[in-house]
């Protein structure tokens, strides 16, 4: 027998049809106190006390034939001590060009308890090993991950930046030469110019210079969400007296429209920040009056809803056809319709979403409400802020 199994430390032993023994390993001889070269040819049963002979035979090898192996059967061996001695034994059957051969592991019972300690202890060595392995390519994967997504806002900085960029050069470009060109007109031409037609390079100016001042605005809200430093505060405001306020100065810019207030009863105070509350109705009228036909009516009305304040923005335009609506509130985003025939930057309805979620409100776009057949509304949604109920001022 070789030596590998020399070293095993259990008997094993290999037997022919004939239940002769074919090969015993070092073991084994232990086990019984003889040569084990000397226990080839001899019949297994010599190896075995009275009692045990009979077990195998009468149940044990029967056993072994009709499964082809059997698992810690009891038997007793024949040996020099006073006492026969106790073991487990492991048997498989091999057949080969019709005939059966048999290997036996025979393992003396006391030492079981060492074999499922040194097992128990390789097992827990290889789980640890594994857990140890485990931890190791959990720790690459999570690694991976944070570089894929640094990669991930890496290119996405960059591609915003880039639309960034061209924004800015684009919708400054034309409010600049406005007003530099008419300032120059002014400056060279003011005593030769009609009073009419100064009044007018006036007025264009100062609604180029608003709407550059609007603009700077928006890429500051843009550039600080964009950077996760939006900050925002929160105290009771007036939802309905920034609301006129805003439409006043929306109509002096929209002649061309009728703009409606509508203020329902008891409005409480809701939580924001008034400024940029002003910013987010600004934003909301100018994209209503941009889209709307001129003589068409852009209503606003001002309710009490879910423990808050919504507002909505309701106009006669186009509607958005078979566009999704919240898609009008990413970054840079401009329906394909509206492409080269408006102008805007695409980024009033972001800041918007920005402004109002920062307040811990909500944006909505949808299909203005029936009976219009087109249209759109608009509208967001404030907190209330938990103060007495403010006596709305009244509706027009």
């Amino acid at each position: 027998m070789s030596s590998a199994l020399d070293d095993v430390p259990g008997g094993v032993v290999s037997l022919d049809a004939d239940l002769r023994i074919t090969a015993a390993n070092r073991a084994l001889g232990t086990l019984v106190g003889r040569d084990p070269s000397s226990l080839i040819g001899e019949p297994f049963d010599v190896l075995l006390s009275l009692p045990a002979r009979i077990l195998f035979q009468t149940h044990v090898f029967p056993a072994l034939q009709a499964d082809g192996r059997i698992e810690e059967a009891f038997l007793t061996l024949a040996t020099a001590e006073p006492e026969p001695t106790p073991v487990l034994v492991n048997a498989v059957r091999t057949d080969s060009d019709g005939l059966s051969h048999y290997d036996l592991l025979i393992v003396r019972i006391r030492a079981r308890s060492r074999w499922e300690a040194d097992l128990l202890h390789a097992t827990q060595a290889l789980h640890a090993e594994r857990a140890a392995a485990q931890r190791v390519v959990d720790e690459l994967a999570a690694t991976t991950r944070d570089l894929e997504d640094r990669h991930d806002e890496e290119r996405r900085n960059r591609a915003f930046r880039d639309v960034f960029v061209g924004v800015v050069s684009h919708e400054l470009r034309t409010p600049i030469t406005t007003i530099f060109g008419m300032s120059q007109l002014l400056k060279t031409r003011l005593s030769s110019l009609d009073p009419a037609v100064v009044a007018q390079h006036l007025s264009d100016i100062a609604d180029e210079a608003d709407r550059m001042r609007r603009l700077t605005e928006d890429l500051l809200v843009l550039s600080r969400a964009e950077g996760r430093q939006l900050r925002v505060g929160s105290e009771p405001i007036l939802v309905p007296h920034l609301v006129r306020r805003a439409v006043d100065a929306e109509a002096e810019r929209s002649p061309g429209h009728r703009f409606s207030v509508e203020v329902g009863a008891g409005q409480p105070a809701a939580l924001g920040e008034d400024t940029y509350v002003d910013q987010v109705v600004r934003n909301l009228l100018s994209n209503a009056a941009k889209y709307s036909p001129s003589g068409t009516t852009i209503r606003i009305t001002i309710g009490r809803e879910d423990d808050g304040v919504a507002v909505r923005v309701i106009d006669e335009g186009p509607g958005f056809g078979d566009q999704a609506p919240d898609a009008l509130f990413e970054v840079f985003y401009r329906a394909p319709g509206v492409v080269g025939t408006t102008s805007g930057a695409g980024i009033g309805l972001f800041v918007c979403r920005e402004l109002v979620a920062a307040m811990g409100g909500r944006i909505w776009a949808s299909a203005a409400p029936l009976p219009a057949t087109h249209g759109a509304e608009f509208g967001f949604w404030l907190p209330d802020a938990n103060d007495d109920d403010p006596e709305a001022d009244g509706g027009s």
